[in-house]
């Protein structure tokens, strides 16, 4: 009787405990087991938004998406004998597989990236083996595309993938583990417009994972277009005159103060950081010692050599230290003290006015200017015409050159200033730094009787009202200007002017070569200006690294670039 009752007991006692154990997971934690089943029976699909697209003036495609088919799994689905007939699917090893599905992901059922942008061939392999991959499916999403390859690769710029860093900060609605920011040129500029907003689609599932039913949905926002100033035609055929050179060609139409060209040479292709399997291309590209990623145009400062010379000599004319007509002497050299300064005509230009300075590029005249002027007078209109500052242009690494004067040497030289560093900043060398885009915003402002001119490579939307700022002077006269500017003339004109193997049959053009020393290479080969002359309708520079002459290297690539646009803009003529 007693072993009965022990017996009765034990399972009264047991039927308890499971009861109040029962209770517990029903009761007491039935909601969280609700959520945990909620969770696992309804998956969130992010859906990344379509890039805004990229285009030229003429409407043409610069940067643009494509379709990608990418292979996902959700670990928590895959089944053991899936990770080696999907690593001999994908030809890549279960390993990899393994470490893809074990990353981050942003939040539970998440699918894991496996291997983005497969061919289709391998999507068709795929689905005919669904059945045999639990987990696996196929998501279509975009990718970035750059169509003419390295053309104005520069500006245009590339995207790449979020760090953890960025994603830590930035907002989830807009992006996540996988999504791709701007890193360069435009792509990194108007990346929050270009980019759009994040959509989603929630989905239930069975007890396999398989898709049953979509239970919610909001569509992806893609990002907004953008029109470039750029003219592709312009663009290509320019970059292909400089093709086997370290250089740059800038220009800009007048009238709306867009870039029409901006070239650096050499180029790279933005595909290679987008597109996967790119890795030992990107890795040579930035070993290059040519620095292929360096825009030249505006992210680099050179000295500028006797271009500089516009500016010491609307130096001298606004501070009175001469007229047009104020006649220096050439001997070949300058002295100053013991030391001399050569002209790079060793036999002496004789007898010279301002005009003729210009036009045949004096040496010894400027140091003579240079003698007349403190090196405050100079760096002032250096500074009057942009040069020294960081231009406002839609582009990424945008250098201010240096303008040097007496404060800056003691204090990043240490040194105190010479008067033969004077006479050196008057023809644009000794610590004078630029860029060709600033050396073109000179041009322009040349051009335009002393008016300030701010380049643009992105055109206002078409519904827009674009309010542009009122537009400002330097602080120089215009009677000044104009003698520039028939200087600038001479240059190409004259039968003595430097710039002649510039000059073309159908227009007049103003101009000034430039031959910057860097030794121990070869000089730096410049030229910059306006044309036509009596109407202007383009600012332009040449710049070629370690060039030559100017007034040869330079010079012949203006003469082409002028035809180009005349034979596109003008009467037709090339």
């Amino acid at each position: 009787m007693m072993r009965l009752r022990i017996i009765r007991g034990v399972v009264f006692g047991g039927l308890a405990v499971l009861g109040l154990g029962l209770f517990r997971v029903q009761v007491l934690q039935g909601p969280m087991y609700r959520a945990m089943g909620e969770q696992n029976r309804i998956r969130l699909i992010p859906m990344e938004a379509f890039r805004g697209k990229v285009v030229d003036r003429a409407k043409r495609l610069l940067a643009t998406n494509r379709v990608s088919y990418d292979v996902v799994a959700t670990p928590e689905d895959v089944t053991p004998p899936v990770f080696p007939l999907l690593a001999r699917l994908l030809e890549i090893s279960e390993s990899e597989i393994r470490k893809r599905m074990s990353a981050p992901r942003e939040y539970p059922f998440a699918p894991a990236l496996i291997k983005p942008d497969i061919p289709r061939e391998k999507v068709f392999n795929l689905e005919e083996m669904k059945p045999d991959l639990p987990g696996v499916s196929i998501q279509i999403s975009g990718i970035r595309y750059y169509p003419y390859h390295t053309t104005a690769s520069h500006l245009i710029g590339y995207i790449g993938k979020i760090s953890e860093r960025e994603y830590a900060a930035l907002p989830r609605d807009r992006y996540g583990m996988n999504s791709l920011l701007g890193r360069l040129g435009i792509e990194k500029i108007y990346d929050d417009s270009l980019r759009g907003w994040r959509g989603g689609r929630q989905i239930e599932v069975d007890a396999q994972g398989n898709f049953v039913r979509v239970l919610s949905e909001k569509k992806a926002q893609p990002g907004s277009d953008l029109t470039l100033t750029l003219d592709l035609d312009f663009q290509q055929k320019i970059e292909q005159m400089l093709v086997d050179k370290r250089a740059s060609v800038v220009v800009l139409d007048l009238d709306s103060e867009g870039l029409l060209a901006l070239a650096s040479s050499p180029a790279f292709d933005p595909n290679i950081f987008v597109a996967p399997g790119h890795s030992q291309e990107r890795l040579d590209i930035l070993r290059d010692k040519s620095s292929p990623m360096l825009d030249r145009g505006t992210g680099s400062a050179y000295p500028p050599g006797s271009i500089f010379k516009l500016v010491t000599a609307m130096a001298a004319l606004e501070r009175g230290k001469i007229t047009p007509e104020t006649r220096l002497f050439c001997p070949g050299y300058y002295k100053l003290g013991k030391r001399v300064f050569h002209c790079w005509d060793a036999d002496g230009h004789g007898s010279l006015n301002l005009y003729e300075a210009i036009e045949r590029s004096c040496n010894a005249y400027f140091y003579q200017l240079g003698a007349r002027l403190a090196p405050e007078d100079i760096a002032y209109y250096a500074r009057q015409f942009g040069l020294g500052d960081v231009m406002r242009l839609e582009v990424t690494d945008m250098t201010p050159g240096l303008v040097p004067d007496r404060v800056w040497k003691e204090k990043h030289a240490h040194e105190a200033w010479y008067a033969g560093d004077t006479l050196s900043f008057a023809i644009g060398q000794s610590y004078l730094l630029t860029s060709p885009i600033q050396i073109l915003r000179l041009s322009a402002i040349i051009a335009k009787n002393g008016q300030v001119v701010e380049p643009r490579l992105v055109l206002p939307d078409a519904d827009s009202e674009e309010s542009r700022p009122e537009k400002k002077r330097v602080a120089v006269s215009e009677a000044n200007i104009k003698v520039i500017q028939k200087a600038m003339l001479n240059v190409v004109q004259s039968n003595k002017g430097t710039g002649q193997f510039a000059r073309v049959n159908f227009d007049k053009m103003a101009a000034k070569t430039g031959t910057a020393q860097a030794p121990p290479l070869q000089a730096h080969s410049w030229m910059t200006g306006f044309f036509p002359y009596d109407k202007p309708r383009i600012a332009f520079v040449v710049f070629v690294e370690h060039g030559g002459p100017g007034g040869i290297t330079a010079a012949k690539i203006v003469n082409d670039t002028i035809k180009l646009w005349n034979s596109i803009y003008g009467t037709g003529v090339a």
